[in-house]
């Protein structure tokens, strides 16, 4: 592997895979977890057994599908701790690892056939990282995509490696469907009008075509296509975690004595000296529950908070409208999401202030949701054109 390797790690479904582990009683039935949009009940996940029922549907349509299915709520902070414990075993395999959503992670694998005594060990052991029920995938390519359509797919548990050539990669990439594609819904829509469903047809295009319909993102998914893709491998900063808990006396399910341990909570881990004067921006708050399931709550700031007392108020405000599911045997709490004090600080300038709130915005949506919002701005291309769409183009929203 003396050329540039990256293996795809992909675990598909995995909130429904880790909510199985958890409850093992699910395993073999039809099950549907949910996320809450709003006033919107939506579906996060959904198991095999759930026959008709698909990620992002409204909740009302999927029981008129699946009436026997078992409702979940989303733990977004279990599957994303889930994940990241085995984001820590990939990077004791390799010193090159990137996060790229919930369930999906790319490795570097330069040097590791050496380290391994062949490629073919490397990819065992990558797949051995996680539990043999999450059925991972491994791709393995030249570039992220190419790697990320391997593993997508293979079947679980097994391995795809890309072949090398243009001609191979043309042969294996070319009747698969431009969904794949990282576009957005209304680029695709407008690529199947024009005829164009599978990547081999795209990139069959000339390349200017494909820009002129859709500016740079179109550039880039004909790249895609024709399996050329050097974006570089980004690893993820390890984030920092302070945690402290207690054990209640006996269960309680009083609020008096559940806020006063918080409370004392709070104070140690402000006390700590990693924390050291910052601000934190996320808090996650976990029990075992006599006689249940773990009880488990995960809170964004809107301002990151810098001490125990704004903390501890900001916490009970959002607590006074929980039900808890019964009698608290323990808690431990966690903050995440630190920054420095200058983070907070409010600009002497009204346009640098607005965009302090839009970074801080955009912090607090990724701390939320475990990766990249999916919020994009319009943006100037060849404004000169005579083509409209050719003026601007859809990108990521980077403030």
């Amino acid at each position: 592997m003396t050329d540039r390797s990256i293996a795809c790690m992909l675990i598909t479904h995995l909130p429904v895979k880790a909510e199985i582990r958890r409850y093992p009683q699910l395993r073999g039935k039809p099950v549907i977890i949910t996320e809450s949009y709003g006033s919107k009940d939506m579906v996060l996940d959904s198991s095999a057994e759930a026959l008709g029922v698909r990620s992002g549907m409204p909740l009302a349509e999927a029981m008129s599908r699946c009436k026997e299915a078992s409702l979940i709520q989303a733990d977004s902070p279990y599957y994303n701790d889930t994940f990241d414990k085995l984001i820590r075993d990939l990077e004791l395999r390799s010193p090159v690892v990137e996060r790229d959503g919930l369930g999906c992670a790319y490795v570097g694998l330069e040097g590791l056939d050496l380290m391994y005594g062949g490629e073919a060990r490397v990819i065992a052991s990558l797949l051995q990282t996680a539990p043999t029920e999450f059925n991972p995938r491994v791709g393995v390519a030249g570039g992220k995509f190419p790697a990320y359509i391997a593993a997508v797919t293979t079947k679980g548990g097994r391995a795809t490696k890309v072949p090398r050539d243009s001609a191979g990669m043309a042969a294996f990439l070319k009747g698969l469907s431009i969904g794949l594609l990282p576009l957005s819904w209304a680029n695709k829509s407008r690529l199947h009008r024009f005829g164009i469903h599978t990547l081999g047809q795209l990139s069959a295009l000339p390349e200017g075509a494909a820009q002129a319909q859709l500016g740079a993102a179109g550039r880039r998914a004909w790249l895609l296509a024709c399996g050329v893709d050097d974006s570089p491998l980004v690893t993820n900063e390890p984030q920092q975690i302070v945690e402290e808990s207690l054990t209640f006396p006996s269960p309680t399910i009083t609020w008096t004595p559940i806020l006063t341990a918080l409370s004392t909570l709070l104070g140690r881990a402000f006390a700590r000296p990693e924390i050291g004067g910052r601000y934190v921006r996320t808090a996650t708050i976990e029990s075992h529950v006599y006689r249940q399931s773990p009880w488990v709550k995960r809170f964004g700031f809107k301002e990151a908070m810098g001490s125990r007392d704004r903390t501890m108020f900001a916490l009970k405000s959002r607590l006074d409208s929980v039900t808890l599911p019964g009698p608290l045997e323990d808690m431990k709490l966690t903050l995440t999401g630190f920054i420095g004090e200058s983070g907070i600080q409010a600009s002497l300038f009204s346009d640098v202030r607005k965009q302090e709130q839009l970074k801080e915005m955009m912090r607090q949506l990724e701390s939320l949701l475990g990766g990249k919002p999916p919020i994009y701005q319009m943006k100037e291309v060849e404004p000169w054109s005579r083509i409209p769409e050719r003026r601007q183009a859809l990108v990521p929203f980077d403030p």
